[in-house]
């Protein structure tokens, strides 16, 4: 295959994705169809199942790559939890941040509304989940937690997928960056004394 077939072929599957996509915001992934698809995307039928096998392929290829490039960019934040470094945090949710503003689009289809994906979250929690699981390595001499490992790896991911889904939701009011330190300061200190809340014991 010469270079300018290899063009022509990932311009195609970039235009199929492209339209699943915005179908799925418009219509919700069930009542999409293969020539709404290809109408889309300004192809005909045939040419699509020269890529996909079904609509169901087509959305596991989608997942697939859209998370293999979420872990390419989480995997080369290094993370440590004892003694727990906020800096380091920040730097891996920004690294997601990042990741999300460039293919915002896919994720307000995958995570947003009564159309969301929801096989995507879960293996999207399950990424960040095992990247926060490094930190506490044993090999790494990591003294035993007071509360249990699972309950708080819970926490944590909740909590940011909640902040995520909103930053998504609501059209990105803060930059990453911000709202990386923020959550990273309410990961740290609480959320009282993040916000500069007086607390009575």
């Amino acid at each position: 295959m010469n270079k300018k077939t290899d063009l022509r072929v990932l311009r195609t599957r970039q235009s199929i994705r492209k339209a699943f996509f915005e179908l799925i915001q418009e219509k919700g992934y069930e009542a999409i169809t293969i020539q709404d698809i290809a109408d889309r995307a300004m192809i005909n039928r045939n040419t699509f199942y020269l890529h996909h096998q079904n609509k169901p392929d087509l959305l596991d290829t989608c997942m697939d790559e859209l998370l293999s490039e979420l872990k390419k960019a989480v995997v080369l934040c290094p993370i440590h939890m004892n003694p727990f470094s906020i800096s380091r945090l920040e730097t891996v949710m920004q690294a997601i941040l990042d990741h999300i503003s460039g293919n915002i689009s896919f994720y307000y289809a995958m995570l947003i509304d009564e159309n969301r994906i929801y096989p995507f979250r879960a293996k999207m929690e399950h990424i960040i989940r095992d990247k926060l699981n490094e930190g506490w390595n044993p090999n790494r001499g990591n003294s035993p937690l007071a509360i249990s490992k699972e309950l708080l790896l819970e926490y944590l991911v909740s909590s940011f997928m909640g902040i995520v889904i909103w930053w998504v939701k609501n059209d990105r009011p803060l930059p990453a960056g911000e709202v990386s330190s923020q959550f990273s300061s309410i990961v740290t200190h609480g959320h009282s004394k993040a916000a500069g809340i007086a607390v009575e014991e």
